[in-house]
C-alpha cells in the first residue's frame, strides 16, 4: 500500500514538472481596495534597460505580442485603451546573459597524469559549458489620477532559443499574470 502511494506521488511530481511553464512567479503586490472594476480606461508604457537591443526583429515581434496580450486581457476586464487613461500598464523587461558552468571531476575528466619525479597533479576547476539568457518581466499598474502604483507582479525565467517556444512562454506568462488581476 505504501509503495503504491509513493509511486503515485512520484508520478504526479514528474507530471507536474513536465507541464511546468519554466518560469518563476515573483511576488504580487496590490494596493488595499484596488479593483480593476473601478476603472474604465488604460494605456501601455514600456521600460527597457539601457543598451537593450530594441531594433532586433525578435524584440519587435515580442513587443507586438505583449501589446496584443495585455490589450486583450484588459479588454476582457472591461477596460478600453485610451490616450487619457485612468490606469497605466507598464511592462518592464530585463535580460541578462548568464554562463552555465560545471566543476571538473577526475572520475569523468581523466585521471591525474604523471608529470615526472613523483609529481602527480590534478585540480578541480570550473569550466564553461554554455551561455543562456535569463529574463525578468514585471507588470506595474499605476493609477494616473493619484500617480500611485496600485498593482505589481512579475515572472523570471530562462528564455528558450526557439522563437515559437519563447513567444508561447511570453503569452502564457502575461495571461497568467493578468489572470491574477481582479
Amino acid at each position: 500500500m505504501k509503495k503504491n502511494i509513493i509511486w503515485a506521488v512520484m508520478a504526479m511530481s514528474v507530471f507536474f514538472t513536465a507541464c511546468s511553464t519554466g518560469y518563476k512567479h515573483l511576488k504580487t503586490s496590490k494596493e488595499t481596495g484596488f479593483s480593476v472594476r473601478n476603472y474604465h480606461t488604460f494605456d501601455l508604457q514600456y521600460t527597457f534597460p539601457e543598451g537593450a537591443d530594441t531594433l532586433a526583429p525578435r524584440f519587435a515581434e515580442s513587443k507586438q505580442l505583449a501589446t496584443k496580450m495585455i490589450t486583450g486581457n484588459m479588454a476582457e476586464k472591461g477596460l478600453v485603451k485610451s490616450q487619457n487613461p485612468e490606469l497605466m500598464v507598464n511592462l518592464s523587461v530585463q535580460l541578462q546573459e548568464k554562463t552555465q558552468t560545471r566543476t571538473t571531476d577526475f572520475r569523468t575528466d581523466g585521471l591525474p597524469r604523471y608529470m615526472g619525479q613523483r609529481r602527480y597533479s590534478w585540480k578541480s576547476e570550473e569550466i564553461e559549458v554554455g551561455k543562456y539568457q535569463e529574463g525578468t518581466l514585471i507588470l506595474d499598474i499605476i493609477d494616473t489620477k493619484n500617480d500611485k502604483l496600485v498593482w505589481r507582479s512579475g515572472v523570471k525565467g530562462i528564455l528558450p532559443e526557439n522563437t515559437a517556444k519563447a513567444e508561447a512562454g511570453l503569452a502564457a506568462a502575461i495571461n497568467e499574470l493578468l489572470g491574477k488581476l481582479q
